[in-house]
């Protein structure tokens, strides 16, 4: 049997490659030009009309909706996406620096596939999961990301996001209040889809207790962070090493709490410790700065 040159075997197949690579390329470039402008929404609409319109009316919609008609990065990217974004809401500016995004192009497709995936409804990754590819709130509800503090877990800890915040299994992302206005007898609000007394009255007492209780106790916390900050500016070495690094743990804590947004409802037990100890906290920080 007559043997091929080893030089000539690897001639072909480096052309068998090429000719691969080519192939693959024309496929990547045909599926390239069946991807629709998924910025303008018009892609889904047709045939998810209703969802559609669910999406547009949350703040995902909105924001998105925002880029497409500027076609530059939305010029409050930073409110959600920069350090200083707690800040900026306190004094309802924007996040300077956001205007140099680059553009979104953000859409239904951000969760779902256009093919079927091992997940229902096409979604890209476990449903438990999509939201935390954004949203940094899974934490709270395990108790975990808080300086000098254990694992509390609470209650609400194993439940996905999606079974309160698409209620009804909708696309606005809200939860349905007991009080809210638009609920009528037959239709379930997000606590009572769940827990099944249907006790409207004491699921409302319970969420305006939980978000009252925060309130009261994160605002003197806040004020007692931007007392001793204003204190450190006139006199920095107020604070010896281990102060510092308790107001530092303090700043990082409210953060957290402040970033979750559900004024205490996501784990109640988590909130009460991580103010009861920055309360502690303060009151030694406080002693040393007067």
């Amino acid at each position: 049997m007559r043997k091929r040159k080893p030089g000539k075997a690897k001639s072909i197949l480096n052309a068998v490659i090429i000719a691969v690579a080519a192939l693959v390329t024309a496929v990547i470039a045909d599926d390239k030009k069946e991807i629709p402008d998924h910025s303008a929404f018009d892609a889904c609409q047709a045939c998810h009309a209703e969802k559609h319109a669910m999406w547009e009316s949350t703040g995902h919609g909105k924001a998105v909706r925002l880029v497409a008609v500027n076609q530059q990065g939305a010029t409050d990217c930073g409110g959600c996406h920069s350090p200083r974004s707690n800040e900026a809401k306190q004094s309802d500016t924007a996040v300077a620096g956001a205007q140099n995004a680059g553009p979104h192009k953000i859409s239904c497709l951000a969760c779902h596939a256009r093919q079927k995936t091992e997940y229902d409804h096409r979604l890209l990754v476990d449903p438990e999961q999509i939201c935390s590819v954004c949203h940094m709130q899974r934490p709270i509800f395990w108790g975990l990301g808080a300086k000098g503090i254990t694992d509390l877990r609470n209650f609400h800890s194993g439940v996905p996001c999606v079974s309160c915040h698409m209620t009804e299994g909708n696309h606005r992302m809200k939860v349905l209040r007991p009080d809210d206005p638009g609920l009528t007898e037959k239709r379930l609000d997000t606590c009572t889809a769940c827990h099944k007394d249907n006790n409207r009255e004491a699921r409302v007492r319970q969420l305006n207790e939980y978000q009252l209780t925060y309130d009261e106790n994160m605002a003197p916390l806040l004020a007692d962070v931007k007392a001793i900050d204003e204190a450190l500016k006139k006199k920095p070495n107020l604070l010896n090493a281990d102060l510092r690094s308790k107001l530092a743990d303090v700043k990082a804590n409210l953060s957290l709490m402040e970033k979750d947004g559900s004024r205490g409802f996501h784990n109640f037990v988590f909130m009460l410790e991580v103010t009861a100890n920055a309360a502690s906290d303060l009151k030694k920080i406080k002693a040393a700065v007067k």
